[in-house]
């Protein structure tokens, strides 16, 4: 609060239930002075030099009636629609571009001033022209009817958007789950094929020292039947030296004493022959 502020005895001001501080070049509204007036229910702000509607405003409840023409108020602070007391609002002449979003709320409000403020061309246009009194009371419920339309048209697309975003994160997170359920197959399924190529692999390995154990058995088992297959083959040998060896003497017996067994073998088949006449 300034200095010009302080040196005000906003109580004295105050007649019946109007507290009339116009005309004090004020530039901020003395909030707490004010709000524990509780009969003061019409506050008189004009003609200062106020530029802000602030949060701290809305302690003022019990405030019906409120003239704020002629200062330099540029913004109003978005929850002025908790002032749901308020039945006449006077905001000619000042610097305006736009009412908060919970305007709307303000059910009780009859009366709405907003000439000469640089309002948006098309709020301007839908609300009114603020011409005369008649006008001011028709724009009041204009006010109020577009902007509680435009902050339930605000509200749900801000519900579809959080719906929305809610339903992207759950479809994320599923996909996810998903995906991780399909790694952890994908895992199993290499585990397992790991584990059987490691079977396999010691499968082949035990035949492997199994083939290898007959084909020794086998050679073990060769070796003395090799060793049998040389002996019989040297005797063999022998045998057939020995043969050809009497063949031979046998051959020079022959030559030599031919005679004698020509002699012998005729007189030995005659007797047979002899033998099978008779």
């Amino acid at each position: 609060m300034g200095e010009e502020n302080e040196e005000i005895n906003v109580k004295e001001r105050l007649c019946d239930n109007l507290l009339d501080l116009s005309l004090l070049n004020i530039s901020t509204v003395p909030v707490d002075e004010i709000k524990v007036l509780r009969r003061a229910t019409i506050l008189d702000l004009s003609n200062n030099r106020i530029t802000t509607i602030g949060p701290d405003f809305l302690a003022l409840t019990q405030i019906t009636q409120l003239d704020l023409s002629k200062n330099r108020i540029t913004t109003i602070c978005d929850d002025f629609g908790q002032l749901t007391s308020l039945r006449r609002l006077d905001l000619y002449n000042n610097q305006i571009t736009r009412l908060p979003l919970t305007f709307g709320r303000l059910k009780n409000l009859k009366y709405l001033d907003l000439k000469n403020n640089p309002l948006n061309p098309a709020l301007s246009k839908k609300i009114g022209t603020f011409s005369d009194t008649n006008d001011c009371l028709a724009a009041a419920s204009r006010a109020v009817e577009l902007m509680n339309t435009i902050e339930q048209m605000m509200l749900r697309d801000c519900t579809e958007e959080i719906a929305k975003r809610e339903a992207e994160e759950r479809a994320l997170a599923k996909e996810e789950t998903a995906s991780e359920a399909g790694g952890k197959g994908k895992r199993k399924r290499k585990q397992a094929g790991t584990d059987g190529e490691g079977m396999d692999s010691a499968d082949q390995k035990s035949t492997a020292a199994e083939a290898d154990q007959r084909n020794h058995k086998l050679q073990q088992h060769k070796k003395p039947r090799q060793g049998s297959d040389s002996s019989s083959s040297f005797l063999s040998s022998v045998l057939t030296f020995v043969l050809l060896l009497l063949t031979g003497l046998l051959l020079v017996y022959s030559a030599t004493y031919s005679g004698i067994v020509k002699s012998f073998w005729e007189d030995s088949e005659n007797l047979v022959l002899e033998e099978y006449i008779k």
